[in-house]
């Protein structure tokens, strides 16, 4: 919650897990405001689903102007009706979370493969069966290869599996990772579902994490990132 136009003024409440119906039960006091300027102010609301990996998913927002309401008759109940906020969609490859962590002493590379998120329907059940295979390239060659396990049945999968690759070289000017997410088919070939890259060369959000990781080493950072088709 904040209080616009003075934005310097936020809070929020604690995180409650597993429900849709939470009772928070929490008092906010907001100090140093002239209650002159109280009828110009607005009350902001952002409801969030937390994700202890990444950004929290923004549910909705309620945006309460104070103008006309009058505060000096004491306590007040309100209700009003949470709007959604348009949020850019992901594509229909699905999202992937990873997260990264160089560590310029002993010239490793940490991968962690944490989460996949509204991956496409694959097979006539209208699951897939997903699992991710992250390869390591130095200068266009690939030098390793790691994967994950299967996720059986379902389009949001939880990986939250580690790899160290150790880096040939000093630096990650001429290193680049690939991520592939399969759909695990027995007795056939796996489909790609999508596919990410990461390095420095990388449009979008793989070269803005790649670019993080290099200018912060030891630091693990993790982001969301919508797969392309493979």
């Amino acid at each position: 919650m904040d209080l616009l136009s003075e934005k310097k003024h936020k809070v929020k409440t604690r995180v409650l897990r597993k429900t849709l119906d939470p009772a928070f039960d929490e008092t906010f006091t907001f100090y140093g405001i002239p209650y002159t300027q109280i009828q110009e102010l607005a009350l902001h609301f952002t409801i969030l689903s937390f994700d202890r990996f990444s950004r929290d998913d923004i549910i909705g927002e309620v945006l309460i102007p104070l103008s006309g309401i009058e505060l000096s008759e004491g306590k007040m109940l309100m209700n009003r009706e949470i709007i959604k906020r348009n949020v850019r969609k992901s594509s229909g490859r699905g999202e992937l979370l990873i997260s990264l962590c160089y560590q310029s002493t002993t010239n490793t590379l940490t991968v962690v493969v944490l989460k996949a998120r509204h991956l496409p329907k694959s097979d006539v059940s209208g699951l897939s069966d997903p699992y991710v295979k992250v390869n390591l390239y130095h200068a266009k060659k690939r030098i390793s290869k790691k994967k994950t396990h299967v996720k059986k049945c379902t389009p949001n999968a939880v990986f939250n599996e580690l790899f160290v690759f150790d880096i040939p070289c000093e630096g990650l000017e001429d290193i680049s990772v690939e991520f592939l997410v399969l759909d695990s088919e027995r007795g056939s070939r796996n489909e790609i579902i999508g596919q990410l890259v990461l390095g420095a060369a990388a449009e979008g959000t793989g070269g803005e994490h790649w670019k993080e990781i290099c200018d912060y080493p030891r630091r693990q950072i993790a982001k969301w990132h919508v797969l392309c088709d493979g």
